[in-house]
């Protein structure tokens, strides 16, 4: 057993000993990350939209397939800058989810993603032309909206943001996965504050902010379990450690999130829309049009408030084509069906995920993306494409809403001819 000055001389070296130890670690794995080009925090949090992509205190490395890079206004990055000399501009803001800002399609400078493509088509028509992506990972219409306000009030006070003239947004599949999340909710959860709130701002971030307010006011658990977060995000030694755990040997280009996973089942029955909501999201036809009602007219809430931000803009709304609106008939009335597998986190990680194939969410995202379509046909104000079908196949996707570099090149260069047709009329 050792003796009391034992202990005390083990205390006291060990406090002298570890915190050098630490000290070398950090300067040593501060410079191992700078010379690495490593990226830390591609996501913050931002007190309007949830999150957005953190532009600060970074380093950038243009060929590095895995991150996005950041214009000078914190936008993501594409080919052409504006700068104030260009006084005959013609400015496009891009709203849109991860398909719009081209997520799986990184590196090399942001010039292969959708949004990068798109503009380059479009400079190729007219070099006056500047696209700034306003897009971003997990954005809903709601959100685009208030990305429109945030920009709207930042151009007339920066040198290095055109004006507007034109509004184009890209996606569709955002808002569906928050249907999606409604009908995946139990009963109970089922009122009318949170169909409002799933087309908005996500519940975890509100409960974030809940967590930080309570910090904040002397919560000892949240205060210390803030502070712990805020070592491990400094830390160079520690976010080495996430970096090296959450490395994915992929090839440059290639998506990197898990590609679908594949199960067969024979002899299903399911062939309309009625037996699938009753099979698989235990939903009767009423309870599910009462739902899609709340999820069609909050999105088109937003896009129309969008659209109407001010008379002397053109708003177009293009509803892209995703892996179920792509399927061919053999995919949908063959004899063996694929089951959807890692979608927990789209429909907002429920207990138990909704146990659903191809073929029956294409019906669901079939008959949304129509009742969708022909409210917003209503609205004289937008300009809508449906792009639903333009895909010629399932093989233009990463998963199931992203594209591969062959179809954005292709979707891209048709939606800048219709986006020039729009400014010619």
């Amino acid at each position: 057993m050792r003796s009391k000055s034992e202990i005390i001389k083990f205390i006291f070296y060990t406090s002298i000993f570890i915190p050098i130890i630490v000290f070398i670690l950090e300067i040593a794995f501060f410079f191992i990350n700078k010379t690495n080009t490593k990226i830390f925090n591609g996501t913050k949090y931002d007190s309007l939209t949830g999150w957005r992509e953190n532009c600060d205190n970074k380093f950038t490395n243009p060929q590095n397939y895995k991150f996005l890079i950041c214009d000078r206004n914190g936008f993501i990055k594409t080919p052409f800058e504006y700068d104030k000399k260009y006084n005959d501009t013609y400015g496009i803001l891009l709203l849109g989810n991860s398909v719009a800002m081209g997520e799986g399609l990184y590196g090399f400078g942001n010039k292969k993603t959708f949004a990068g493509q798109l503009e380059k088509n479009l400079r190729n028509i007219n070099p006056k032309i500047d696209l700034v992506n306003a897009a971003y990972s997990g954005f809903n219409s709601w959100q685009e909206h208030v990305e429109t306000f945030r920009y709207l009030n930042s151009e007339p006070f920066n040198d290095y943001l055109p004006s507007l003239d034109l509004i184009v947004s890209f996606g569709g599949i955002q808002d569906f996965w928050n249907f999606m999340r409604l009908l995946s909710q139990n009963t109970e959860k089922r009122d009318e504050y949170s169909f409002a709130n799933g087309m908005m701002i996500d519940e975890n971030n509100i409960e974030y902010v809940n967590f930080l307010t309570s910090s904040s006011q002397g919560n000892i658990r949240s205060g210390l379990i803030t502070f712990l977060n805020s070592i491990r995000t400094s830390s160079n030694f520690l976010s080495y450690i996430d970096h090296l755990r959450s490395m994915n040997k992929v090839k440059p280009g290639t998506f990197e999130k898990k590609q679908l996973t594949i199960n067969v089942e024979d002899n299903i029955n399911n062939l309309n829309l009625k037996e699938v909501l009753e099979k698989r999201l235990n939903l009767d036809f009423i309870e599910y049009e009462k739902i899609k009602s709340y999820a069609v007219q909050s999105t088109l809430r937003n896009i129309s408030s969008t659209a109407n931000i001010a008379s002397q803009y053109k708003y177009i709304y293009v509803y892209a084509p995703n892996y179920f609106s792509s399927l061919s008939k053999k995919q949908l009335n063959g004899q063996n069906y694929k089951y959807l597998i890692g979608i927990k986190h789209l429909v907002g990680n429920p207990i138990f995920p909704p146990k659903i194939l191809e073929r029956e969410m294409y019906l669901i995202e079939k008959d949304y993306r129509e009742t969708l379509a022909k409210e917003i046909e209503k609205n004289k104000k937008i300009i809508y494409f449906d792009y639903s079908l333009k895909a010629e196949s399932s093989s233009w996707f990463l998963d199931y809403s992203h594209f591969n570099e062959f179809a954005a090149s292709k979707l891209s260069s048709e939606l800048a001819n219709d986006i020039f047709e729009v400014i010619d009329r």
